[in-house]
C-alpha cells in the first residue's frame, strides 16, 4: 500500500513535519506505514513507549469512540509544541470518524487542527496542535 499524495515528491516525514531530533509515536499503523515512513531525518527516533514529550504522535484509527478515548490519553503525552495527526478511513465506513468529528474533539480538549493530509487513497490525517491563546496563568498585576 503506498502513502502520501501520488503527485507529491517530498518525502512522508515532510509531509507530517517530522524534523530532526523529534520523537515520534505511531499508534494502529496499517500494513506498509513504518517502511514507508523510514528513513527518518537525522536524529528523530520512533518511540512505542514515551511517558511525555513527544513531538509527533500519529494515530490510525477507524472508531469514532476511539478517537476520543485515545485523544484524552495522547494529550498527556504530547510536548507543549507537538502534534497528534488522527488519521481515518476516507469514504463509506460507519464507524469512522468525520473531519468535523475530530476535529470538535480536539476543541473539546484544547486542540485546533492546523493541517489536513492525505496518506494514499484510503486514509486522510488532520494534525492537532495546541490552540494558540489558549487559557493560561497570568501574571499578576501590580497594584499601588
Amino acid at each position: 500500500m503506498s502513502f502520501g499524495p501520488p503527485d507529491i515528491l517530498a518525502p512522508l516525514t515532510s509531509l507530517l513535519g517530522i524534523r530532526a531530533g523529534m520523537h515520534v509515536s505511531v499508534r494502529n499503523p496499517p500494513k506498509g506505514f513504518l517502511e514507508a515512513l523510514l528513513p527518518l531525518p537525522e536524529g528523530a527516533a520512533l518511540l512505542d513507549a514515551a511517558k511525555l514529550g513527544l513531538d509527533a504522535i500519529i494515530l490510525f484509527t477507524d472508531k469514532k469512540l476511539e478517537v476520543i478515548d485515545q485523544l484524552t490519553r495522547l494529550v498527556t503525552l504530547m510536548s507543549v509544541t507537538g502534534a497528534i495527526w488522527v488519521v481515518f478511513p476516507t469514504g463509506e465506513v460507519p464507524t469512522a470518524p468525520s473531519e468535523d468529528f475530530v476535529r470538535l474533539a480536539g476543541l473539546e480538549l484544547g486542540l485546533e487542527d492546523t493541517k489536513r493530509v492525505f496518506l494514499g487513497p484510503h486514509w486522510v490525517g488532520l494534525k492537532l496542535q495546541w490552540r494558540r491563546g489558549s487559557p493560561r496563568l497570568e501574571k499578576p498585576q501590580a497594584q499601588a
